[in-house]
């Protein structure tokens, strides 16, 4: 059995993660998809400040929990509609999201996806999956799939890699995927933007390309640079002007987690709103 993890919650970016969750399982032979919602809140939201810090009682929480349940509820049942072959569980948890994310993977052999759908124009207290995002996906043990509210399911055809030629060896994670990629007849286009022009990068480059030889084999690639003084403003730019269907992120500081883990996290959100970015581990 192949699967699929979606944490969700109520934003509208989470019931688009599940129906893209539907169209990937059925392109890429995946048969059960997990929806994982939290109960949980911080201490702060269990304290009604106009009682003069009286913990909230029982029935606020259970009432939590009802609510988790029927929001399961209506995207399993979205999930069945679109695609009944598919086995659909839930889990409600009361631990927090990061914690308890990690644990299912852990604790569940057969998840190699985990799913997060991206609010990016809204990360508040109501949008816990956006607001977690970077978190869970440096930590996820599993590849990370991470799908922008806008973005609608289409089929694979053009796959954008930022590389690092920097770092040759990132391109293992890639070559993992020889056999899927063949079989999808997908095109990679390999981007190495360039921060600074001098005669290491160009000796960087001859090696580099030997070993994406070495490494991709009669895998359909091209090769594109580009000079940018920020890496992230090069690759936006190259998606802006070339059709991508998906953005594969490597380790290394070529990668969207990169960027995102160590620049302005909401700008960074926000100004990858537009591709679904699958991140490597």
């Amino acid at each position: 059995m192949r699967t699929i993890l979606v944490p969700v919650d109520s934003m509208s970016a989470s019931e688009n993660a599940v129906n893209f969750a539907v169209e990937w399982g059925n392109q890429y032979g995946y048969n059960h998809i997990i929806l994982l919602k939290t109960s949980y809140e911080s201490l702060f939201h269990y304290i009604n400040i106009s009682e003069g810090y009286v913990p909230v009682n029982g029935e606020h929480l259970n009432k939590q929990h009802e609510d988790a349940e029927i929001l399961l509820e209506q995207l399993r049942r979205v999930i069945i509609e679109k695609s009944p072959a598919i086995k659909v569980s839930t889990e409600i948890s009361e631990l927090p999201l990061l914690r308890c994310t990690i644990e299912l993977i852990k604790n569940d052999a057969s998840v190699d996806l985990l799913i997060l759908g991206n609010n990016h124009k809204v990360v508040s207290n109501d949008s816990f999956v956006s607001a977690n995002i970077i978190s869970i996906a440096r930590a996820s043990p599993v590849k990370v799939l991470v799908v922008p509210n806008s973005y609608d399911f289409q089929a694979v055809r053009n796959i954008l890699v930022p590389c690092d030629i920097g770092n040759i060896g990132n391109l293992d994670r890639l070559s993992r995927f020889k056999l899927v990629l063949q079989q999808h007849e997908v095109r990679l286009m390999l981007l190495n933007v360039n921060t600074k022009a001098s005669v290491e990068e160009d000796i960087k480059k001859k090696a580099w390309e030997e070993k994406l030889r070495q490494y991709l084999g009669d895998i359909s690639y091209d090769i594109h640079y580009s000079f940018d003084k920020s890496i992230i403003n090069g690759i936006l730019s190259f998606t802006s002007s070339h059709e991508v269907d998906l953005v594969i992120s490597l380790p290394g500081k070529h990668s969207f987690l990169y960027y995102l883990a160590n620049r302005s996290i909401s700008e960074g959100i926000y100004r990858n709103a537009h591709h679904a970015v699958l991140i490597l581990k």
